[in-house]
């Protein structure tokens, strides 16, 4: 049986495909291109795995792709909170207080619907090359992001843990890839 797409991320997919930026403003031979953002990136490995590279590659559309990336993990992370505090037995295999867990994915509901918010205004400012606001978004949002995945440690969330790393991650390789367009690097 197809298994439909929740109907968040069928919208989200559906705006980033309409109001995805194409950009070409700065090319580079995409590996070294690549290979030159994620070495200013905190997680390298993860960056390179990442970022498949399609000609015509830039600085901006590194930013692009991996903002559009984090928008969507961050529909995941909401997606799978939301499942998760409407169906109480899914808690009771992973937390030892039930109670508590609730209230920490609460928490964790809270700031992933603020780094929502924060990475479609994000994804706004950045198609109108609006960049230190911009830039201010994603450090907001991954800060934001940082309440949950700080409160996760030491619980048995590993998979939503997962995906809210990967919203972390995304946010640095959008700001680093968004500064090598912003100041010419490449």
């Amino acid at each position: 049986m197809a298994r439909l797409l929740p109907p968040q991320l069928f919208f989200l997919l559906t705006l980033v495909v309409i109001i995805h930026p194409s950009y070409g403003l700065k090319h580079l031979k995409g590996i070294a291109l690549v290979d030159e953002v994620c070495r200013h990136t905190s997680h390298n490995e993860y960056c390179v795995d990442t970022i498949i590279p399609k000609p015509p590659l830039s600085g901006e559309r590194i930013a692009s792709t991996t903002l559009g990336w984090a928008q969507i993990k961050a529909l995941e992370v909401g997606t799978i909170i939301a499942s998760l505090l409407n169906d109480s037995s899914s808690i009771l295999p992973v937390a030892k207080n039930p109670l508590q867990a609730k209230e920490l994915l609460q928490i964790c509901w809270d700031s992933n619907m603020n780094t929502m918010e924060d990475l479609w205004i994000a994804s706004s400012l950045l198609y109108n090359k609006i960049i230190n606001p911009m830039i201010a978004r994603l450090y907001h949002a991954a800060n934001t992001t940082r309440v949950c995945q700080d409160g996760l440690k030491g619980t048995s969330f590993t998979a939503l843990a997962a995906k809210i790393e990967d919203i972390i991650k995304l946010c640095e390789i959008c700001v680093v890839s968004t500064n090598f367009f912003v100041n010419g690097a490449h």
